[in-house]
């Protein structure tokens, strides 16, 4: 995803990257003239001192990398976009505390088709709700470590009867209330599809989001950064995003 945000960049002129944290510094080759820090040295104020204080971070790591880094901001708070999904308790608690003094945006997914299609889920009826039974389908490339997706389980959590708490599937545990059926597929390089099925008496509706390219992720990070930029602290989403920025 790094790569991906620097290549998008220029289509987002009034943003500046200025550097990439990782576990290892990358080989120069790799760097392409970008200044690299890792969570340890970003701890240490000297490496902080050249960083401004209008700083928008962009994190989707993984889960023990947002830890670590949820940490850091606890002492220096800053704008932070966090699309990293299985966060543990702890670290979600951490980010709470972070909101509360700085402009925090969690997404499971930063891509303007999932927004849509979170938009389309949350306008129907309950009656709907109550017609059809729904399951989601959700097929990632075989590197992706958590199953099901977290906006898999945003998009069960809106087919709820009350549209709120997270469904159970293959790797993820259950929460009381009606759960959603997830079925997960690892495979291939698929960035990433999530098929939502809706079967009736008689007919079946679906509606699917398909990825093929990161970029859209970078897109919608680099969308996410410039609403945050200056913005006041507190808990934000995708939402929030598009109702500004017209995507």
């Amino acid at each position: 995803m790094g790569r991906a945000v620097r290549e998008c960049i220029p289509e987002f002129p009034e943003l500046r990257l200025r550097a990439c944290v990782a576990p290892r510094k990358p080989t120069a080759a790799a760097a392409s003239g970008t200044s690299w820090l890792t969570p340890d040295e970003l701890s240490k104020d000297e490496a902080r001192s050249g960083l401004p204080d209008d700083l928008v971070i962009l994190d989707f790591s993984l889960a023990a990398g947002t830890a670590r880094l949820a940490e850091i901001l606890s002492d220096w708070p800053r704008a932070l976009v966090a699309a990293t999904t299985a966060l543990d308790a702890a670290t979600e608690s951490r980010l709470a505390a972070l909101a509360k003094r700085a402009p925090v945006l969690r997404a499971p997914n930063l891509s303007l088709g999932v927004a849509v299609v979170q938009s389309l889920l949350r306008a129907l009826p309950p009656a709907v709700r109550g017609a059809f039974e729904a399951e989601i389908v959700e097929h990632h490339h075989a590197g992706k470590k958590d199953a099901p997706s977290g906006t898999a389980k945003a998009l069960a959590a809106l087919m709820r009867p009350t549209g709120e708490g997270a469904a159970g599937g293959k790797g993820g545990g259950q929460q009381a209330g009606p759960e959603i059926p997830i079925h997960s597929i690892r495979g291939g390089t698929v960035p990433g599809t999530h098929r939502v099925i809706l079967s009736g008496a008689g007919e079946t509706l679906e509606i699917v989001h398909t990825v093929y390219d990161r970029s859209v992720f970078a897109r919608g990070a680099l969308r996410a950064a410039r609403f945050l930029h200056r913005r006041a602290p507190g808990s934000y989403t995708i939402d929030d995003v598009l109702r500004e920025d017209g995507a």
